[in-house]
């Protein structure tokens, strides 16, 4: 006897992505025989309603045209939409992996269901027997969040049990996964730790340490809610991806031009960014990339040094003309720290910084947190390093005040408390931001712990806070990449890619003409 809607109505697995869940099952009305037991007549319209039912958003159908006719589901994308809900065709070759080609497509689409999770909506993948190829893609949907290969397929296989069945599928998503070498990990949880950092402050910057102690008597124990979003990122994350997307624009034009100028093609991506909050760039920018994804074209109090700068800026490479010194040089900086050599890692630094600051100890400061950084990833010790910067950075002419900054921090009671938290200033100067951020990483005993301590005071809460999760992603990369609010923090997905794209252009400078693409080069 057939089975059918009926006698076996549609099963959707489901597990936990994001704020939101992702439901995989096999796919809706099929007909026909079936690999094991009896074989299909489901009803389109039955199994369709109760996909509606279960709250789905979004529906990713990965079976091939040819499978649709063989299934008699060849109305299953009029039909899914018809209920309001969005469909998206991803044909993966059954028992196989997306091909080449469809990578690209993979980029354009993972953003958009990150995008529903991430708001606690749900997505449903399903292939033809739901296990194959909609395992892979919901293990694929969750390494883009931050899990490992193995944890990623062990949490969909607990999910729907026999899913992932091939040895090429189980490599596909190791790969998609890999990071070769303690560096790209450490770059990963870095801007992750920074993301989350950024976060867990944004909702409470402008509250005095009296109006936070009074929301949260017994302490912060959730990231907060953010203009409605739980893990919402700011200003501070979103300039930090725009400069890492720079960064690789950087690399790929050096290799197939030959030469660049770095801080012009990071003033380019700035200067994108600046469009996507509602600004008007002097100079012609494109609209490839990073600009395209809705998630940050979000306004979530931009800082006005760094919008009036871009706004002003007449030429790519040009520093800003006033005297700010605010802390929207710092909280930007890490990518310079990590992804540049050492040597160049000061000046690199210090000009990409002018580009929005034209106070020397904007610069000077950036430019010290970003040396920290860069020797920390290299196996320094965080208290050394912050005491040979301090000395260093106390010959340099304009240097004083953040080697005073760093010295501030160094003597300051480890108790973590908001009031020496509040000694060291607001967070809203630069070398303040980095005071109370090299604080708390010395005070904090865990990485949630410090990031509590950057963010608790009545300053620029999501910029401390940013700034020390960049360094404490160094410190302790796998508290950061295991956090629990790695996998809800908004654009966790956007991140794997860029560390992902960096790490194909790190290991084969051929990936250059392949990436070229998505960063064009200038």
């Amino acid at each position: 006897m057939l089975r059918n809607s009926t006698s076996h109505p549609l099963r959707i697995d489901s597990l936990p992505v994001g704020n939101g869940h992702l439901g995989l099952t096999l796919c809706p009305g099929k007909k026909g025989d079936s690999v094991f037991g009896a074989g299909w007549d489901r009803d389109l319209d039955i199994d369709l309603d109760a996909i509606k039912a279960w709250g789905a958003q979004a529906v990713v159908t990965l079976v091939e045209d040819s499978e649709l006719e063989l299934l008699s589901v060849t109305g299953l994308g009029d039909a899914t939409r018809a209920r309001g809900m969005d469909w998206h065709h991803f044909p993966i070759p059954d028992l196989d992996v997306p091909t080449p080609k469809a990578k690209a497509r993979w980029r354009q689409l993972a953003p958009r269901l990150h995008r529903i999770l991430e708001t606690g909506g749900r997505v449903l993948v399903h292939c033809r027997g739901g296990l194959g190829r909609a395992g892979t893609v919901a293990a694929l949907l969750l390494v883009d969040r931050g899990h490992p290969a193995g944890e990623a397929m062990a949490l969909v296989r607990a999910a729907r049990s026999g899913a992932i069945e091939t040895p090429v599928q189980e490599r596909f998503v190791r790969d998609y996964a890999r990071h070769d070498g303690l560096s790209l990990i450490r770059l990963h949880a870095s801007l992750l730790g920074g993301a989350i950092g950024d976060s867990l402050g944004a909702d409470i910057e402008f509250l005095s340490l009296t109006e936070i102690r009074r929301r949260f008597p017994t302490g912060i124990s959730e990231l907060p809610r953010h203009m409605g979003l739980h893990g919402a990122i700011t200003d501070d994350t979103q300039m930090t991806l725009f400069t890492v997307e720079g960064i690789i624009r950087a690399q790929v034009c050096g290799i197939l031009k030959g030469i660049c100028h770095p801080p012009s093609v990071i003033h380019h991506a700035l200067l994108r960014w600046f469009k996507t909050q509602g600004g008007e760039p002097q100079v012609q920018t494109d609209d490839v990339g990073l600009i395209n994804d809705p998630r940050l074209r979000v306004c979530r109090a931009p800082g006005n040094t760094c919008l009036s700068s871009l706004a002003a800026s007449a030429h790519f490479g040009d520093p800003a003309r006033n005297n700010s010194k605010g802390c929207g040089t710092i909280m930007r900086v890490a990518p310079i720290g990590l992804m540049f050599p050492r040597e160049q890692v000061r000046a690199m630094a210090i000009e990409t910084s002018a580009l929005t600051h034209g106070h020397p100890t904007g610069q000077l400061a950036a430019a010290a947190w970003a040396e920290m950084l860069a020797d920390v990833t290299a196996g320094a010790d965080i208290e050394e390093s912050a005491t040979r910067t301090a000395e260093t950075y106390a010959r340099l002419t304009g240097g004083e005040e953040t080697a005073r900054a760093i010295q501030a921090a160094l003597r300051a009671p480890r108790d973590g408390s908001g009031e020496t938290v509040e000694s060291l200033g607001g967070g809203w100067i630069a070398e303040e931001a980095l005071s109370i951020a090299l604080y708390a990483c010395l005070a904090g005993g865990s990485f949630e712990e410090a990031l509590l301590i950057a963010a608790t005071h009545g300053g620029d809460s999501d910029s401390t806070a940013a700034v020390a999760g960049n360094m404490l992603g160094l410190l302790n990369p796998a508290a950061v990449l295991q956090h629990r609010w790695a996998e809800i923090v908004e654009g966790a997905d956007i991140i794997s890619q860029l560390v992902r794209d960096y790490r194909e252009l790190s290991s084969d400078s051929g990936a250059a003409e392949d990436l070229f693409e998505v960063y064009p080069g200038g």
